[in-house]
């Protein structure tokens, strides 16, 4: 069950974010409407039970690292999955932006101080758009053609295939993370900040070992490197006794 909820909410993102903010911006309109006694009376049931409850629920689904890529052949590229904890996270995020927002606006109507509406609506706003991206984007690693890219909030990390070190080029290090060993490190590009080591992955939205299995499968094959983001690979890949053995094991364990 709890497999399946958290597979619906990364297929739904787009839906389950626009579903959540439009129950948010609602309650807090009904909550504002109706007086000041049922205000006091309904600020933690309409506001800070929901934004609490998306919480928990999408810190549990951080945990939640399916043994799969997704096939991108417009890219093309293997990517991973989506991560539902960063997708519930967002929307609890919503609820506290639209409660933010409605006492914003709440204050203007009463002062009139556009000023401070405009101040603090644009930090807000500054504030939600990082998860909401993170949410709808594909954050994380992408396997390519020509090397591995690691895409974080504000940078990204290439490593070309050709800087890795064989005959080990990659393990888990552990559930959240990839250790690279890298043979030619000035091969490696940063842009933007991308935040911690070169030689560390984060493994978030999927199964560290599968992961690093990848790595080491086009680390070591390059002539299958060109079909790398084909639906026809990924089946290749998923089909070797190994990562076979590895994604009938995951499931039942999470």
């Amino acid at each position: 069950m709890r497999i399946r909820f958290f597979e619906w909410v990364a297929r739904r993102r787009v839906a389950v974010l626009a579903v959540t903010l439009l129950v948010a911006v609602v309650l807090e309109a009904f909550r504002r409407t109706n007086g000041d006694h049922y205000y006091s009376r309904s600020f933690f049931s309409l506001n800070v039970l929901p934004m609490v409850l998306l919480l928990a629920v999408g810190f549990a689904g951080r945990s939640f690292r399916p043994a799969k890529l997704v096939a991108r052949p417009e890219l093309p590229a293997f990517d991973v999955p989506a991560d539902p904890g960063m997708i519930l996270c967002g929307a609890a995020f919503s609820f506290m932006y639209v409660q933010q927002m409605g006492g914003l606006i709440h204050e203007f109507v009463e002062d009139r101080d556009l000023w401070f509406l405009m101040i603090f609506g644009v930090l807000w706003i500054g504030l939600l758009v990082p998860f909401w991206r993170a949410a709808l984007g594909r954050i994380g690693v992408r396997l390519r053609p020509d090397g591995i890219v690691d895409r974080q909030l504000h940078g990204s990390l290439f490593v070309p295939w050709e800087a890795l070190a064989l005959p080990h080029p990659a393990f888990a290090y552990d559930p959240q993370r990839v250790t690279l060993f890298l043979a030619h490190p000035g091969l490696v590009r940063r842009r933007g900040l991308r935040m911690g080591s070169t030689a560390l992955l984060p493994a978030v939205g999927v199964n560290a070992e599968l992961l690093a299995r990848a790595i080491h499968e086009y680390a070591h094959r390059p002539e299958l490197r060109p079909a790398i983001g084909s639906a026809a690979e990924l089946a290749r890949f998923m089909a070797i006794p190994q990562v076979n053995a590895l994604v009938e094991r995951v499931p039942a364990a999470s």
